[in-house]
């Protein structure tokens, strides 16, 4: 069996997993090397990116640690954000972990939110 290696490679990910989220959103720092396990789906329009159900998580090695001002964790509500200085686009989740969106920017942080209650009927 051969092992492959994708470097910077990203997808969409989600999990039924509580300690897995919580990882990605207090313990994980960009630029740690991870293992994850799961299962990849192609959505029906092929246009679409794949999406990861992550099973388990593994941290292989740690990044370096980056200076505190360079990332910020802020909350909405039932809604965590992450600002960074390297770039304008601001990731959303819930506070369980559920991906909502890439914000363009800091000022389209509520309009995301506002979407996403609608479609999920207000729940986080």
């Amino acid at each position: 069996m051969t092992s492959g290696s994708a470097d910077d490679t990203v997808f969409s990910c989600t999990t039924e997993e509580p300690r897995i989220a919580y990882a990605l959103l207090t313990e994980i720092q960009p630029g740690d090397l991870l293992h994850v396990a799961g299962f990849l789906t192609q959505p029906d329009n092929p246009a679409e990116p794949a999406r990861l159900t992550v099973d388990a998580l593994e941290v292989m090695a740690t990044a370096p640690a980056r200076a505190l001002l360079e990332m910020v964790l802020d909350r909405y509500g039932d809604y965590v954000v992450v600002f960074d200085a390297d770039t304008d686009a601001v990731p959303v989740f819930t506070v369980l972990g559920q991906w909502v969106g890439l914000a363009d920017n800091p000022d389209a942080i509520a309009t995301l939110i506002d979407i996403h209650e609608r479609v999920n009927g207000g729940d986080a």
